[in-house]
């Protein structure tokens, strides 16, 4: 009986331990589908990368089930802002580099390990004109950056509002503190994807020191808290 016991409740924290973190990608003719996951939030990307078209971005906590479902917050949808605070459940099934998500199949990427940039991260301060740092209050409004499997996406949300402002992503890498993405989907220009940017990237502890200059060469300081 003791074995039983002890059995069932591994059973019930190897599934409940489950995760779909890092990157996966679906690709159905012009449409690409990337889903971006760390140990507890994802995103889903929906966009045309030869064709330079955002479609759709949408994303929020989430947690598995033990009936292979994945259990969502909604904390924002470019194109349904009425689903933003609410519950979804989706169907799943995760094996190895494969996963079904909704009835649609992926693939893991192995563009990337992780690494220290690895994770969901909030920015937390920015330097003025003057390069001095401005502290960012906490509230509903924040954007907010994914890391995971190689690929990144930023998005700038108001879970109070469910305004959703922008988001941008794509592949990344960080090499000898040297923090470089190329562009495959941006929703406020098309003309971004496949633009290429480097930064100086430090990581202490829970915070990212981001510099550089930004396309226009202006630049740009600021600092990224880490939040799961």
């Amino acid at each position: 009986m003791k074995y039983l016991i002890a059995l069932f409740l591994f059973l019930n924290i190897s599934v409940n331990a489950q995760t779909l973190k890092g990157a996966w990608q679906n690709t159905d003719k012009e449409i690409t589908t990337t889903i971006i996951a760390t140990d507890t939030y994802l995103t889903v990307n929906v966009y045309d990368l030869t064709g330079k078209k955002f479609v759709e971005s949408w994303g929020g906590k989430y947690t598995i089930g033990a009936t292979n479902e994945a259990f969502m917050e909604i904390e924002f949808h470019s194109q349904n802002p009425a689903v933003v605070n609410s519950s979804q459940s989706y169907n799943i099934n995760l094996k190895k580099k494969n996963l079904e998500f909704n009835d649609k199949k992926f693939q893991k990427l192995d563009f990337a390990k992780e690494n220290a940039l690895s994770g969901l991260w909030r920015i937390t301060a920015r330097a003025n004109e003057k390069g001095e740092m401005s502290e960012m209050q906490r509230g509903p409004r924040k954007t907010l950056k994914i890391m995971s499997g190689g690929y990144f996406q930023w998005f700038a949300i108001n879970t109070q509002t469910r305004e959703f402002s922008g988001t941008g992503g794509g592949r990344y890498t960080l090499v000898n503190g040297k923090y470089t993405e190329k562009i495959e989907f941006f929703s406020r220009d098309n003309n971004r994807v496949g633009a290429e940017l480097s930064f100086d990237a430090e990581v202490k502890d829970k915070e990212w020191i981001h510099s550089g200059k930004s396309s226009k060469g202006d630049p740009i300081k600021e600092i990224w808290t880490l939040q799961d």
